[in-house]
């Protein structure tokens, strides 16, 4: 190779790195100092939350202009306190930890999940298909799994199940296993006798050696929030990707629809005062002060 090849060669290489740091820089510029990340809470294992959510994130970056991050948490506090830190400009939370970023930082709604087509899901309660239990009530003295603490619909929900079903939680052995998943693993393998977990997870278990014995009522499906010092053209951006675009692209539509079915059904347009019941059923289970008391707090145990 001559030395005048190598120089261009060289100098091209260069190029690409300062445009691909321009590319990088340019996507924070827009977004003020808030990194391209979009921060997920642990709903599930790693891997499993991967294999969920880089399809939206490869979805955002086609279809917002910027390259997208994703950035999973460790613990569902953690996905909070990363938002309203600001290391990552956009979070995928669940309704009870949404509840606490906005009183935490303000944090705004900007569409929830259509899971099934729906903007709204379900707690189920299940019991192993041979186990003997029928209704809540039967619980009673058995081995109760939840998911994580600052779960809606894997602690606080069923957790009100529980208690209007007559079991308060001193009537049961209850454990915190962190993850839905796991939650139903351990009635499958005889670790508990009941568990609480939300419905796409509780339906793969139906006909695979659990049931269900209860269902909650509608719960307001998951936000993708924003912090209230967000820029407005993130949130346009979003909201443009996610609800605008499919309704008249029918490619857009298509990439929504080979999502995961937790994601598959699309995304609406949401308020703050959707949260309203989750507010209301965690001051009752909880005590008013359930916002302010660590995780670690909320349930006992």
């Amino acid at each position: 190779m001559t030395k005048s090849r190598a120089a261009t060669l060289l100098f091209a290489v260069a190029i690409g790195m300062i445009a691909a740091g321009s590319t990088a820089a340019d996507d924070v510029s827009e977004l003020g100092t808030l990194p391209p990340r979009l921060g997920v809470v642990s709903f599930y294992s790693p891997r499993l939350m991967f294999l969920k959510y880089q399809p939206l994130i490869d979805y955002l970056t086609r279809h917002t202009g910027r390259t997208w991050e994703l950035a999973l948490a460790g613990s569902y506090q953690e996905a909070v306190d990363r938002l309203c830190s600001g290391d990552v400009a956009l979070a995928y939370l669940g309704p009870l930890t949404y509840i606490r970023a906005h009183h935490q930082c303000g944090t705004i709604p900007v569409v929830a999940l259509r899971t099934g087509g729906k903007p709204i899901y379900n707690t189920h309660i299940m019991v192993r298909a041979d186990a003997p239990y029928v209704r809540i009530e039967d619980l009673a003295g058995q081995r109760f799994a939840f998911g994580a603490r600052l779960s809606a619909s894997s602690h606080l929900v069923p957790r009100a199940m529980l208690i209007d079903g007559g079991v308060p939680l001193e009537e049961v052995e209850f454990t915190f296993l962190g993850h839905h998943e796991r939650a139903a693993r351990a009635v499958l393998l005889g670790e508990a006798d009941a568990c609480g977990v939300r419905d796409v997870v509780g339906d793969r278990f139906l006909g695979r050696g659990l049931r269900i014995i209860a269902t909650s009522p509608s719960i307001a499906n998951m936000p993708l929030v924003v912090l209230p010092q967000a820029p407005e053209e993130l949130t346009k951006s979003v909201f443009r990707a996610l609800v605008e675009v499919p309704a008249w692209d029918v490619e857009a539509a298509r990439e929504i629809a080979a999502l995961d079915e937790e994601l598959s059904g699309g995304f609406a347009p949401c308020a703050d005062s959707d949260y309203d019941g989750i507010r209301s059923l965690a001051r009752r289970v909880f005590g008013p002060r359930f916002l302010e008391l660590p995780a670690s707090e909320l349930g006992g145990g």
